[in-house]
């Protein structure tokens, strides 16, 4: 089975797909509360041109996607995108993230499809400040009201909150009891110091570990690996749930980065902080052969940065949206 690695020696397997940088949800810490002058529709990459980069990444050796936005369920056709990326050689694991608004119609027909996972992001229990923080009509009822439903599905769950000084902190108990006693891994993703996210301050991955062993109990490492991304999950014992925490600014986890971007609008985008990579839609566009494609991709990767730079000067780098490039 061929690998791709980058010019660190780190194994590349992992890609996450922007199919739009549409969404129905106006995030404090992703999106202005007016919107976004978005991409127009004939720059986006068509499904077709997604799968064919899809085929070309399978056939290097990267077997797990995430289909993202945006919010991937805005895009007319995404279930059958989903179901056509899965059926393709070599594509191992197809997982979506969603805030869970447009959800609900599409839970049956996925589990048929076999994705492998969702990620459902819930910010809050408490329908104002959910509502404050997402700055969208829909309420975190339901939010709960899917996750049941994914889970009676067969599908396998994670729920992503961003913590946040003065925001959701005083909510992260209630979200952490909901989790463990209902069976969800809850993930605390560190908010990141890009686009609208540098107006936000976090809140310390060690205070909310400190929180949850004060409240619940001794946070042990879980014994099986809940993912291939960065988290690190833990179990709180007689729970039937557990919790996992992202903590790309409080610890750097580049050494065991494993992962590129596809946006929307066809950059492979080889670090979420940086800037490197390389514009694929033109070789697309312009008739290029699965030859030249495949020498984009692997010069794509050979430019990965060896780590963010969330803390240094570069984070001047750092001023897209996380809506644009699939967070």
């Amino acid at each position: 089975m061929p690998s791709l690695f980058d010019s660190f020696g780190r194994k590349i397997d992992y890609v996450r797909l922007s199919i739009t940088d549409r969404c129905n949800f106006r995030c404090i810490y992703c999106m202005p509360a007016n919107g976004e002058k978005f991409i127009p529709h004939k720059e986006i990459l068509s499904y077709e041109e997604i799968l064919r980069l899809c085929r070309l990444f399978a056939g290097l050796g990267i077997g797990t996607f995430k289909v993202t936005g945006g919010e991937p369920l805005s895009r007319k056709g995404a279930v059958d995108f989903i179901r056509d990326l899965k059926s393709l050689p070599g594509v191992e694991q197809v997982t979506l993230t969603s805030n869970g608004a447009l959800l609900a119609p599409h839970v049956e027909e996925l589990a048929r499809i076999g994705l492998g996972g969702l990620n459902i992001s819930l910010n809050s229990l408490r329908p104002d400040n959910y509502r404050t923080i997402s700055r969208a009509q829909a309420g975190p009822d339901e939010v709960v009201q899917v996750l049941d439903l994914a889970r009676r599905a067969g599908i396998r769950v994670k729920i992503n909150v961003v913590p946040m000084r003065g925001r959701n902190e005083e909510d992260l108990e209630e979200l952490t009891r909901f989790a463990l006693t209902r069976g969800y891994i809850l993930r605390f993703i560190e908010v990141m110091p890009v686009g609208l996210g540098q107006a936000q301050q976090g809140v310390a991955p060690n205070e909310t570990k400190r929180m949850i062993e004060e409240r619940f109990g001794r946070l042990t490492p879980a014994d099986e690996r809940l993912g291939k991304g960065p988290a690190e999950h833990w179990r709180v014992e007689g729970y039937g749930g557990g919790v996992g925490f992202i903590s790309a600014v409080s610890d750097k986890f580049c050494a065991r980065c494993n992962r590129v971007r596809l946006t929307s609008s066809g950059f492979l985008k080889s670090c979420l902080h940086h800037n490197a990579g390389i514009e694929l839609k033109p070789l697309l566009r312009q008739g290029a052969d699965d030859a030249a494609l495949v020498t984009a991709i692997e010069e794509a990767v050979r430019q990965k940065p060896a780590a963010h730079a969330f803390a240094q000067d570069e984070r001047r780098q750092a001023s897209f949206l996380m809506h644009s490039v699939g967070g």
